[in-house]
C-alpha cells in the first residue's frame, strides 16, 4: 500500500517472494538476493523474483528488524531497475543501490521529508478560516499533518473528503523550525509527514524529533 501510495506503477510488476536463499539471474546466470526481468516488448509483463530462504538465519545473525532490513533492500534496488527501464534508460547498479536505499529509509523513518524540506526550504501544511487540520491516533494524541512537495498536500485535498474545503499553507523553513516546532512541543502535539492517500498513511513523530532530523540533514549538507 505504502509503496503504490508514494511511485507511479503504470506497467504492473508482479512480486515473486522466493523460498530460496539466493536467485540464479535468467541471462548472466548469477546467483543473487532480488532479480528484475526486464523484456524488451512493453507488452510483456515484468516481474520482481526476491530470496527470503535466509530470513531465519539472518535474524539470528542479525536480528528480525535488521533482516526485514536488508530483504527490503533487495526489494527495493530492484524497483528502482523497474523504474530504469520504464524510463527506458540504461540499468545502472549505483543508482539502484543509492536510491533503493533511500527508498526504504522513507518507509522506515520518513527520511524524504527531511531531504525535501532542506532542498526547498518550505514546508506545507493545510487550513481552513476556522485554522489547521488537526487529527488523532488511536491513543488520542493530536497530529499536525505537514509534507515536504506541495504536490503531495494537493493530492490529499483532493483524494479526502474531510479536506476538500482545506486550503494549501507554505511555510519557510526556518519558520518552521524557530517557531512552529516550539508551538507544537508546548501544545503536545505531534507531527505527521508526508501522509498520502485516503487512509493517511506515514509517519507520526514528536516534534524535538523533526526538529533533530532537519538539522542532521543541513549539516549533512554542509559537509558536502
Amino acid at each position: 500500500m505504502w509503496l503504490r501510495l508514494n511511485l507511479e506503477f503504470p506497467i504492473r510488476v508482479v512480486v515473486y517472494v522466493k523460498k530460496d536463499e539466493q536467485i540464479k539471474t535468467l541471462y548472466t546466470k548469477e546467483w543473487v538476493s532480488a532479480s528484475f526481468f526486464a523484456p524488451y516488448d512493453k507488452n510483456v509483463e515484468p516481474y520482481i523474483r526476491v530470496a527470503a530462504g535466509d530470513y531465519d538465519e539472518l535474524v539470528k545473525e542479525e536480528g528480525e528488524i535488521n533482516a526485514v532490513y536488508a530483504i527490503l533492500n533487495s526489494f527495493a534496488h530492484e524497483i528502482v531497475h523497474y523504474r530504469q527501464w520504464i524510463e527506458d534508460r540504461e540499468f545502472d547498479e549505483l543508482e539502484a543501490e543509492n536510491k533503493g536505499l533511500r527508498l526504504v529509509d522513507d518507509y522506515y523513518e520518513g527520511s524524504a521529508f527531511f531531504e525535501e524540506a532542506v532542498q526547498q526550504l518550505k514546508v506545507w501544511t493545510i487550513a481552513i478560516d476556522e485554522g489547521f487540520s488537526i487529527a488523532s491516533n488511536d491513543e488520542g494524541e493530536l497530529i499536525i499533518p505537514f509534507w515536504s512537495d506541495i504536490t503531495k498536500a494537493e493530492k490529499i485535498i483532493n483524494l479526502v473528503p474531510a479536506y476538500r474545503n482545506y486550503q494549501l499553507k507554505e511555510i519557510p523553513l526556518d519558520a518552521f523550525l524557530n517557531n512552529w516546532i516550539g508551538d507544537l512541543k508546548k501544545d503536545n502535539y505531534l507531527l505527521g509527514i508526508n501522509w498520502s492517500g485516503k487512509e493517511l498513511i506515514g509517519h507520526e513523530m514528536l516534534p524535538n524529533e523533526v526538529f533533530e532530523r532537519i538539522q542532521e540533514q543541513l549539516k549533512y549538507l554542509d559537509d558536502q
